[in-house]
């Protein structure tokens, strides 16, 4: 089979594999100043060859041929691995160049080698013509090492990119582990720690004294487990794909903004201050709704000044329901908001996950709401805007 014919077998995998490789240009270049049709980046992996970027001046096109093809010819070269120069097989004194080429329908053959930082050989640089090419070869001997050099760059850079990529696969892959580990195991936490709940409100109601006062901190801590199993669960959610929902059911929010408030005032001792413009009536998902009104509060009693009062307030404005939550900010508070939203970043001295702002984000997106940050006068304000249909 000619040289010709090896290189139109590979024409038609090439287009249908598509893409364009970054050494064309180089190839380009050099076979249009040499005159040579062919030019060939091989690399050198390991112990084997293969054929890098293979270019057809002529066709105007990079093909695909076997790294097999050139076999011969590259065990000759790497019995020295020193350039070769030769413009005429007919004149070539050594014969079993002549022959090789030949053996290929080729006249003209230039091989230049590849070097790393280390000056060991990770390539070569060849171009080819199926007739005799005059050349200048004093002044390929100095541009040569310039193309090996670019060619050296673009062969590091491929290798550091595709170990980027394994890094960022390999990472991808532990962060969904490790969010299916989390709900597993929030989700097997629930029910227990719902259970312990129950039992020591049941527990506090027949005790007395100093034992009721110990039933209501294994009720306080039981609740604080709660809430951080449901932040895990409703994060998990969110990583699964969950979309904005419609939610046809029209849900009074003053009852749930109560009951969740009652809830606080028995764990925490903090001053609220709450106004609320009736009538609330939205359409959402009231158990996601409950969920991000207890992150809000929760943050502000977390990261508020502890003697400050939180102010509440919810209203109907301009087809959305507003909830916002503002508090003090301590002096040694230093805020970063750009971090404020995303899963794991919890603030100086926080023992959370730090997944409840974040959870909230995406309870807002999943009803095609969002939540705003306003800071002004030391004061910190978080405002949860839903569209009541």
């Amino acid at each position: 089979m000619t040289f010709q014919n090896k290189v139109n077998q590979g024409n038609k995998k090439y287009n249908d594999m598509g893409g364009i490789n970054p050494n064309q240009r180089i190839l380009e270049t050099m076979c249009s100043h040499i005159q040579m049709r062919y030019g060939l980046i091989r690399k050198k992996k390991g112990n084997k060859w293969d054929n890098y970027c293979f270019y057809d001046y002529q066709a105007q096109q990079i093909i695909v041929q076997d790294s097999n093809t050139y076999v011969k010819i590259y065990r000759e070269i790497r019995k020295g691995f020193e350039p070769i120069y030769i413009d005429n097989i007919d004149r070539c004194t050594k014969q079993q160049w002549g022959e090789l080429l030949q053996e290929f329908g080729l006249k003209s053959y230039i091989s230049y080698p590849i070097l790393n930082k280390n000056n060991t050989i990770i390539g070569h640089l060849s171009f080819m013509n199926d007739e005799p090419v005059k050349f200048d070869q004093p002044k390929l001997e100095t541009l040569f090492p310039f193309c090996s050099d670019l060619i050296a760059t673009d062969f590091s850079t491929t290798t550091e990119t595709l170990h980027l990529q394994n890094i960022l696969e390999q990472e991808r892959i532990y962060s969904k582990n490790r969010d299916l580990i989390l709900f597993s195991l929030a989700h097997d936490l629930n029910n227990p720690v719902s259970i312990i709940k129950l039992l020591s409100q049941y527990l506090g109601q027949s005790l007395n004294g100093a034992q009721q006062v110990l039933a209501k901190k294994i009720e306080n801590a039981s609740s604080r487990m709660k809430g951080v199993i449901d932040d895990i669960l409703d994060f998990s959610n969110t990583r699964f794909g969950r979309e904005a929902e419609s939610y046809t059911d029209l849900v009074n929010m003053e009852p749930l903004i109560k009951q969740v408030l009652s809830e606080f005032e028995v764990i925490h001792d903090r001053k609220v201050l709450t106004h609320m413009r009736l009538p609330l009536n939205v359409h959402c998902d009231k158990a996601k709704m409950g969920r991000a009104f207890v992150n809000l509060i929760s943050n502000a009693i977390k990261h508020g000044e502890p003697h400050q009062e939180i102010e509440i307030n919810a209203f109907i404005e301009k087809d959305n329901f507003i909830f916002s939550v503002t508090n003090q900010l301590s002096a040694a508070h230093l805020l970063n908001t750009s971090d404020l939203f995303k899963p794991f970043v919890r603030g100086s001295g926080s023992k959370g996950l730090g997944l409840g702002l974040y959870v909230t984000k995406e309870i807002a997106k999943s009803h095609q709401g969002d939540i705003e940050v306003v800071i002004e006068d030391r004061k910190i304000t978080f405002k949860l805007l839903i569209p009541i249909n």
